[in-house]
C-alpha cells in the first residue's frame, strides 16, 4: 500500500489540475495522460488509472515502477511504457505527457520538422526528433506505445530533449516537473499553429541555436506564471475550487 505523505499528496493534486488545465488549452484529449515520478523513490511514478481525463481525482492515482507495473487492480493505460521507459532513460525527467495536440499532429505525419519560431518554443531545440515506428515494427501496427520494447524505442527518439513526435500517432513532452511540462505542452501547441501559420505566409527565420539557448533559459523561468494564469481560467470557468 502506498502511503500518501505531503510530498505525494502535492503531485497528485497537481496531476489532477493539469489534466484539467491540458484539457481546457484545448491540447488533451480523450487518450492523453501525464504522470508524474514518485517524490518518496525515483524508482517509481505515478499515473492515474484508465479513465476519461475529465473524470480524474486524486483517488484515481496508481504508482508504477519502471517496467510500467503495478500491484493496483484497477484497469490501467496500456501506454504506460512510454512513461515508464523515459522515466528508466532519463534521471533528470519528474513529468511525462503523452496527447494529441492539435495544432502539433500535422508534423507527425509530413515531411516538415517541428522547430522553433517564436523565444516561447526555444525549450523545443534546433528541431524536435520524431520516433517512426515503421523502422523495427514495419508498417502494419497499430501506431500504438503498447509496448516495453516500442517504447524504449520512443525513450531513445527522445534523448535529451523535451519533446518527441510520434509518427502519424502524437506527442511527448516531459519536464523536470509538472508544472514545466504543462508550460512546455501549451508552448509546443501554440509554435506548432505559429509555424504551419507562418510557412504559409512566407520564409520562416527559424531561431538560431545561440537563441534557442538563450531564450530558452529566459522562458523557463516563467513556468509558474503560466500556472497562475491557466488555474486562474479553470476558476473562472467553475472548473477548480
Amino acid at each position: 500500500m502506498t502511503t500518501t505523505t505531503s510530498a505525494r499528496k502535492t503531485v497528485f493534486e497537481e496531476l489532477v489540475t493539469a489534466t484539467k488545465i491540458l484539457l481546457h488549452e484545448g491540447i488533451l484529449d480523450t487518450f492523453g495522460h501525464i504522470s508524474a515520478r514518485d517524490p518518496e523513490d525515483p524508482k517509481s511514478f505515478f499515473l492515474a488509472q484508465k479513465l476519461a481525463p475529465s473524470h480524474i481525482t486524486v483517488d484515481d492515482m496508481q504508482r508504477f515502477d519502471l517496467d510500467g507495473e503495478t500491484d493496483d487492480p484497477r484497469p490501467s493505460y496500456l501506454e504506460r511504457y512510454i512513461h515508464s521507459e523515459i522515466y528508466k532513460a532519463r534521471p533528470d525527467v519528474n513529468c511525462v505527457l503523452h496527447s494529441h495536440s492539435p495544432a502539433v499532429l500535422p508534423y507527425c505525419f509530413t515531411d516538415q520538422p517541428l522547430r522553433p519560431v517564436t523565444h516561447m518554443g526555444a525549450f523545443l531545440g534546433e528541431t524536435v526528433p520524431v520516433y517512426e515506428i515503421r523502422d523495427k515494427q514495419g508498417d502494419a501496427t497499430d501506431l500504438f506505445g503498447g509496448s516495453r520494447e516500442v517504447c524504449a524505442d520512443i525513450a531513445e527518439s527522445l534523448g535529451d530533449q523535451a519533446v518527441v513526435l510520434m509518427a502519424r500517432h502524437g506527442v511527448v513532452n516531459v519536464g523536470g516537473s509538472v508544472r514545466e511540462v504543462v508550460f512546455r505542452a501549451f508552448y509546443t501547441e501554440q509554435n506548432a499553429a505559429a509555424q504551419t501559420a507562418g510557412l504559409q505566409v512566407g520564409k520562416i527565420e527559424y531561431l538560431s541555436p545561440g537563441e534557442v539557448k538563450t531564450a530558452g533559459k529566459l522562458v523557463g523561468a516563467q513556468i509558474d506564471r503560466g500556472w497562475d494564469h491557466w488555474t486562474m481560467r479553470l476558476r473562472q470557468a467553475g472548473l477548480l475550487n
